[in-house]
């Protein structure tokens, strides 16, 4: 059986390139009632259901002041509760280098205990940004 391609679940670049984040936020709330987009088969922004792995990339290109940029992947339970997942490094740095770009990489065909995760079918990008702000940043979420 040939491998699942890899495809672009969620990423911020939805909201704008080049997005400024200077406080919390996250990629949306679980949807249990309400007008549209509501339905049984669309609970969240992020939809696990046929994912095995993932890959989390968090980039800033520009900072102001001195900021602490964490991302994290939460896991909606069948009520809608947030249980964190797992958390990238922390951006503090602009760039792709030296704390300007991290990454995570967890799922089924993770190398360690660590890294390896049974993902639940609906889940949420969240992100917590104190000390400062962070420009031009990208978070990305990939899955296969």
């Amino acid at each position: 059986m040939p491998e699942m391609p890899v495809r672009l679940i969620w990423s911020l670049s939805n909201s704008g390139i080049g997005t400024t984040i200077a406080a919390s936020g996250n990629s949306g709330a679980y949807q249990t009632t309400g007008p549209p987009p509501w339905t049984p088969d669309y609970l969240s922004a992020i939809d696990l259901r046929y994912v095995e792995d993932i890959l989390l990339t968090v980039i800033a290109t520009a900072i102001v002041s001195a900021p602490t940029l964490t991302v994290t992947l939460n896991a909606f339970d069948d009520l809608g509760n947030t249980f964190k997942i797992a958390s990238a490094a922390a951006v503090t740095a602009a760039g792709g280098a030296a704390n300007g770009a991290t990454t995570l990489s967890i799922g089924k065909h993770g190398g360690s205990a660590t890294s390896y995760v049974v993902f639940p079918s609906w889940a949420q990008i969240a992100w917590t940004c104190t000390g400062g702000s962070t420009t031009g940043t990208e978070i990305s979420l990939w899955g296969r």
